[in-house]
């Protein structure tokens, strides 16, 4: 069987068909962030002009035997925070020194940045395991695993708006943390403004470096880019 794995820092996840133009969906920025978590940032280029401005449906989950992503959720209220402008409405109960550690959209509060239609964005959190972080004021926030999604798994979409002068041919979409080693499984759609859109099933995300004997080239990697595959 022939199972695609995507690993941090050169990872291609998906593109779409080889005649078409791709959207190829990447893990860049792979860190060490220390607790024994790395992060990575989901990122995704057009190779022909496309105008990615969104993120459709969403779906982070443990892979079978993983934890998840790791979240950092605030002290006291211990209120979720899936995205950026959710860590930012929390004012004086969150920190940012807690963002190394955190899964959450980039989606944010500035002036207009971002657009949000249907069901909100939302995380889980088992509030066990995770990261020992600095207190805010009120105390220490609530770390543990889980997953990104949307409210009762209901259709869902957050856009960043022209204003924001977010959307482009390249654009980060997420930070996600994880244990070393471990891996979620990621499902979503690319959203364009020429609605030319690509959908990601239910593809491995892992954290951490691959050991050597997985690496190879794909052929669709044409942009410098770089996938795993694995066969058994």
């Amino acid at each position: 069987m022939l199972r695609k794995i995507f690993f941090a820092g050169l990872a291609v996840f998906a593109t779409a068909a080889y005649s078409q133009a791709a959207i190829i969906v990447t893990a860049t920025n792979p860190t060490d962030v220390g607790q024994g978590l790395f992060a990575i940032t989901l990122h995704a280029h057009s190779d022909a002009g496309q105008t990615m401005n969104g993120i459709q449906d969403p779906s982070i989950v443990a892979s079978a035997g993983g934890d998840g992503l790791h979240q950092v959720w605030t002290p006291v209220t211990g209120s979720a925070t899936p995205t950026r402008a959710s860590q930012q409405s929390a004012g004086v109960l969150w920190n940012d020194a807690w963002l190394p550690f955190d899964s959450y959209w980039l989606f944010d509060n500035g002036a207009g940045n971002t657009l949000a239609v249907g069901a909100p964005f939302s995380e889980t959190n088992n509030g066990t395991g995770g990261a020992s972080l600095p207190s805010q004021g009120l105390g220490a926030p609530t770390t543990g695993f889980g997953g990104l999604g949307t409210t009762a798994g209901a259709p869902g979409n957050m856009l960043f708006t022209i204003a924001s002068g977010k959307p482009g041919n390249d654009v980060d979409f997420a930070h996600l943390v994880g244990k070393k080693g471990q891996s979620v499984l990621a499902s979503f759609v690319v959203t364009t403004a020429e609605g030319l859109n690509q959908t990601i099933s239910n593809q491995t995300v892992a954290f951490g470096v691959p050991e050597p004997a997985s690496l190879g080239l794909m052929g669709l990697a044409l942009a410098g880019c770089f996938g795993f595959v694995r066969r058994r």
